[in-house]
């Protein structure tokens, strides 16, 4: 192996630090001769060419290298094939320690084969590059390379993911591991490595590793590339669709390269697309283990006339023979235009499939990038980015990963300094929407590529189809609010569960009962004899729903405890009902989502929960292993078995828990009949997680809820109660607190405070909840802070009714001004206060929204609810 090292023009007149074959062994066969040190089990198996290392997720090899043999600038690269399964922060190699000192290439959290490269520049400075995705189970050639201005990963010799940082590296005390790159073994790395090698100088290119060209090139093809592409040739075909609001422009060249040479708002005039490029078919696949081209031509069109127009493109190739369907449905109404796509393999072998991009366009005219975070497990410190472009240079990269972990909605929304945008969203769980600046200043030319996980590696046999990550584009005028309204039309109206179209009574209000039957309080023990008594103390305040939460079954199968719930779950669910209440049930395993046969035994297991026990509602989260997993197989598993369960049990609704909102994306919602919105249950929480998701999804789906995780949380008196009962009923309210009686420790409730929740209760029945089902939304304050005064609006164009949700949450100021938006200027509309905090008026719309509307509010923790309607 040693006779390679001179073959890349980086290698010249160097040799590696340490270099590992794992010929049998772990010898080093470089100058050093560093004794290596192996921990664990260890085994030796074919690798690419000769033996590799295997590792099983519990051992690892001490190399003995120091860091500082290595200097301010060092590369480590090798050859890894990851196992499809990893343990959290799996490290491939390197050598931090928690105080900021070290490097490493390590999986981000659990979000299985996506790898970060970082260092330590000293405690609480850590620089990481974006994390990128390996594919399980194939080879690929990976590089860490650090120089004094920034830390940068390569694979198959490509440059994938940089970060810029002039901090300097702090030593780290470990020597630099394989298979492990902490002090902790619980990190160790599944699956194979090879050639493993360190160099003391910073290096581009990696001609003695022995690359493939083709694995190169595509690699590159998954790349968000800064080079400006070349303008696609002329159409010989086109077709336009519009709705409401987007109007596009597709076509194929007289080559067969599809095309997108328009995307505009239908009343904005504006042409986003700036370079009408050719938007890529499926560049590589694989037969037999050999790399193929395909040559991919248009077959033939279809338009449709269904709920709008559909355009159906299908296009083919020889070798082998495949078929791609892109299909560009525009719905009627407002909101966005729909694109999903197909891949089937009309060959006789089989034939593997990769990654392939939902979009990939060329914008101009952007000057700001939103993006908006899922604010899984505790709401993000920011929640709403905005990031100017006007300033960004040619080359400037952003990136909105989400993942079953909890990152940023599956959204990018582009702003332009005239008040006009568009956006992209997948419908999917695991994936990224990239950004790459190809001019900066005035123009602001990007390419937005929207779908890259590159993890996608299915194999298709004759005659197989697959279902690729489907996505939607649209176009709007005005602000994000304006944005978002619009989407939420088409959402309702197209990607919700229907019963939530259907049913004027959802969002239901419902009461969780982990903080009221626990064991002792906050115990994830639930027991029968504290869950009768919630129900006759809440049923009366008019809750429509109870769901019964972790830790009610014993083993591993939904089976009732029978020392804490001797009269079982299908008793529980009948006295719910004979109360007029909905009844829900907790369940989580840690089964395989890409498994068939994991698949089937989960679903199985829900299944029971309405057939067994009269369930109304699956509740789901990951507190015994992941709830979809971090890969196109599982979420496509994922998503196949809830719409299986949907199909065959009558009724059917799931709640969407995965450690508290971080599985919200578009596949996840619209399936979902609400999600649980973050898993920390404060009302400045609450009121923050909303404030953001709401920019995004129908309200009706989000769960607002209230608690603590020790279950002693309790708000007090009528003014505390309606703070917190409003904080969490912005959308789907729901109460996570003992019960009113004090039964699992906290103060009992008097008759004015169980008044005052029943009041509340009907309010949002009667005169909130119609407006949280279809109102447009405005966020007419600032993001919650727990300081200054906050809240939302909801108004109805249609009926001219409206609402605001005020809360002033400390009393640093007691007077504030509402301006509200989106109102009728024209028109009177008569103003009502739930609480009489100033007398019933009418204004004008147009003083409403200019001059706004001074409110003064007293106490320390208060709030208001403000009722709109046109005056007659």
């Amino acid at each position: 192996m040693s006779d390679l090292l001179h073959a890349g023009e980086n290698a010249v007149n160097a040799s590696p630090v340490i270099e590992l074959g794992f010929e049998e062994n772990v010898t080093d066969a470089s100058n050093g001769k560093h004794t290596c040190t192996v921990h664990g089990v260890l085994s030796f198996v074919e690798g690419r060419h000769g033996k590799c290392v295997a590792l099983d997720g519990r051992s690892w090899i001490d190399t003995g290298v120091a860091q500082k043999e290595l200097g301010d600038e060092f590369t480590v690269e090798c050859w890894v094939k990851p196992a499809a399964q990893q343990n959290a922060h799996a490290d491939v190699f390197g050598n931090h320690v928690s105080e900021g000192m070290g490097f490493v290439l390590q999986q981000d959290s659990g979000n299985t084969n996506q790898f970060v490269a970082g260092y330590g520049a000293g405690p609480n400075h850590w620089v990481l590059a974006p994390a990128v995705p390996l594919a399980a189970d194939r080879w690929q050639h990976v590089a860490l390379v650090k120089t004094r201005e920034e830390i940068s990963l390569y694979i198959n010799g490509v440059q994938v993911a940089v970060q810029q940082d002039a901090a300097p590296i702090q030593l780290s005390p470990m020597p630099v591991a394989v298979g492990l790159g902490y002090t902790a073994e619980e990190r160790c790395f599944r699956g194979l490595i090879d050639e493993f090698r360190i160099w003391s100088k910073a290096m581009t290119a990696f001609d003695h590793a022995g690359i493939e060209p083709a694995a190169a090139r595509e690699t590159r093809s998954l790349c968000l590339d800064a080079t400006p592409r070349p303008a696609a040739g002329e159409l010989q075909q086109s077709w336009t669709l519009a709705n409401d609001d987007t109007r596009i422009t597709l076509g194929v060249t007289a080559a067969g390269e599809p095309v997108v040479r328009e995307l505009a708002c239908v009343t904005g005039g504006r042409n986003w697309i700036g370079n009408a490029v050719v938007s890529p078919l499926p560049s590589q696949v694989e037969v037999s283990g050999q790399q193929r081209s395909p040559n991919w031509r248009l077959a033939d069109s279809a338009i449709e006339e269904c709920e709008g127009k559909k355009l159906t493109l299908r296009f083919i190739c020889d070798d082998p023979a495949l078929e791609f369907i892109s299909q560009w449905h525009a719905r009627s109404g407002p909101g966005p235009i729909h694109h999903d796509m197909r891949i089937k393999n009309l060959s006789t072998q089989v034939v593997t499939i990769g990654e392939h991009p939902t979009f990939d366009l060329d914008v101009a005219g952007a000057a700001v990038l939103w993006s908006i975070h899922t604010d899984g497990g505790t709401p993000d410190s920011v929640g709403v980015y905005r990031r100017p472009l006007a300033d960004s240079q040619a080359g400037s990269r952003y990136s909105v990963r989400t993942a079953p972990s909890g990152e940023f909605i599956p959204l990018v929304v582009l702003e332009s300094a005239d008040r006009q945008g568009i956006y992209f969203g997948l419908e999917w769980s695991v994936c990224r929407i990239e950004t790459v600046m190809l001019a900066g200043g005035a123009s602001s030319a990007l390419r937005v590529r929207a779908g890259n996980v590159a993890d996608l590696h299915m194999n298709l046999d004759p005659g197989e189809s697959l279902d690729l990550r489907p996505g939607f584009l649209g176009a709007y005028r005005g602000d994000l609010d304006d944005m978002g309204n619009r989407l939420r039309r088409w959402l309702r109206r197209y990607s919700v569960p229907e019963v939530l179209r259907q049913d004027a009574g959802y969002p239901r209000v419902q009461w969780n009962a982990f903080g009221a039957t626990g064991k002792t309080p906050g115990s994830w023990d639930p027991v029968e004899k504290k869950y009768y008594p919630l129900i006759d103390d809440i049923a009366p305040l008019g809750f429509e729903e109870v769901m019964i939460d972790v830790g009610w079954w014993e083993g591993g199968e939904p089976d009732s405890d029978p020392v804490d719930w001797p009269s079982g779950m299908k008793k529980a669910a009948e006295y719910a009902h004979e109360k007029g209440m909905r009844f829900g049930l907790y369940w989580t395993d840690n089964l395989n989502m890409a498994d068939p046969a994991g698949r089937r035994q989960r679903a199985d297991r829900i299944s029971r929960l309405f057939r067994d026990y009269r369930a109304d509602m699956w509740r789901s989260d990951n507190t015994r292993g992941e709830l979809i997993g971090a890969s196109f197989a599982a979420t496509c598993g994922f998503y196949e078995m809830v719409d299986e369960l949907a199909r065959s049990i009558p009724g059917f609704q799931w709640e969407n828990c995965c450690s508290g909102g971080r599985v919200k994306d578009f596949g996840a919602m619209k399936r979902a009949v609400k999600i649980f919105n973050s898993d920390t249950y404060s009302t400045l929480h609450a009121r923050q997680a909303f404030h953001d998701s709401s920019h995004v999804y129908p309200p009706m789906q989000i769960e607002g809820h209230l608690g603590s995780t020790d279950g002693r949380f309790r708000p007090r008196g009528i003014a505390g109660l309606k703070f917190a009962f409003r904080s969490t009923s912005m959308g789907a309210p729901e109460w996570f607190l003992d019960a009113p009686n004090g039964g699992n420790g906290s103060d009992a409730w008097d008759e004015s405070e169980k008044n005052a929740v029943k009041s509340c209760v009907e309010t949002y029945k009667t005169r909130l909840r119609p407006l949280v089902r279809t109102a447009d939304v405005y966020h007419v304050f600032p993001r919650p802070d727990g300081k200054n005064w906050d809240g939302v609006e909801y108004y109805d164009p249609d009926s001219g009714k409206g609402a605001a949700y005020v809360f002033k949450p400390s009393p640093t100021q007691s007077t504030e001004t509402i301006r509200f938006k989106g109102l009728d200027a024209s028109r009177k509309y008569r103003l009502s206060f739930e609480d009489g905090t100033q007398p019933a008026s009418v204004r004008s719309g147009a003083e409403l929204m200019n001059q706004g509307l001074s409110l003064t509010l007293a106490g320390d923790e208060a709030s208001e609810l403000v009722f709109i309607e046109f005056a007659q």
